[in-house]
């Protein structure tokens, strides 16, 4: 094929397909998470060294190229937990355990539900493609399969776990008594409880599903994308764990609620 740029071969055209196609897998993994912005940082960092190469500004293009190889090492130790994640994510086979992932969807419905009714608090992220390990680490680790019996009694009244958050990756749970970020004082949610807080603060920050139960009225919500969802249901609760985090919904259904709710 005669292009102006001179001769291009079926090789050529695979070559630049599978880098487009890299590249949008890479942009796949950052999109929606504060791994955005590092992104963003990177460019204009690339683009001022490239401008400096192109002017011939020798002392500048210097100094730039010898912080981008410190740089390049500090983001993997700073990363280090989302690089593994996410190498985990493209080894993972696609098709392995959808059977297990309805089967602790349906547990974490029923736990949800067996908390309500004796309004025992409870917090529970659900990972999805933001990695959670940052999260994780500031609970204990655990290798758990996802079962009421099991979450009942990480909730339990005065048990040592009761007031942190709890990780599910896929059908287990990898920590509890995790530390969420609290959603700012000074929004819609300002008057609800810390427990609340920290669902909406999540949420805010990673693409994760949070369920969250009222120990005040015992009642059950999810958190997505920094809003926090009307009461729901049993089956109410199911259908929206199917659908967000098996077919990605991108919002909760129903408005933002505004009436306080104790923790």
């Amino acid at each position: 094929m005669s292009t102006p740029l001179g001769q291009v071969s079926v090789r050529d055209i695979l070559d630049i397909a599978l880098v487009a196609f890299l590249i949008y897998q890479g942009y796949l993994l950052v999109a929606g998470t504060r791994a955005v912005n590092v992104v963003r940082g990177i460019l204009v960092f690339a683009g001022v060294w490239v401008a400096a190469q192109l002017l011939n500004l020798t002392t500048l293009g210097y100094l730039l190229g010898r912080a981008g190889t410190v740089g390049i090492f500090a983001l993997i130790v700073l990363f280090q937990p989302e690089l593994r994640a996410a190498l985990e994510r493209v080894g993972r086979p696609r098709g392995a355990g959808a059977g297990a992932g309805g089967a602790a969807l349906q547990d974490l419905a029923r736990a949800m539900e067996r908390l309500a009714e004796r309004k025992t608090g409870a917090l529970i992220a659900i990972e999805r493609r933001t990695p959670l390990g940052e999260y994780a680490a500031t609970g204990v680790p655990l290798d758990a399969l996802v079962s009421v019996p099991f979450l009942e009694a990480l909730f339990a009244r005065n048990a040592p776990l009761h007031d942190g958050g709890v990780i599910v990756q896929g059908s287990r749970v990898i920590a509890a008594g995790c530390l969420f970020p609290l959603q700012s004082s000074d929004g819609t949610y300002r008057r609800y409880g810390t427990r609340h807080r920290a669902a909406i603060g999540l949420s805010e920050l990673t693409d994760a599903v949070v369920l969250v139960v009222s120990e005040e009225r015992g009642s059950m919500r999810l958190a997505l994308g920094g809003r926090l969802g009307p009461d729901l249901n049993g089956t109410e609760l199911r259908e929206q764990l199917r659908a967000l985090v098996y077919d990605r919904l991108p919002d909760l259904e129903g408005p933002a609620p505004t009436a306080p709710e104790a923790r």
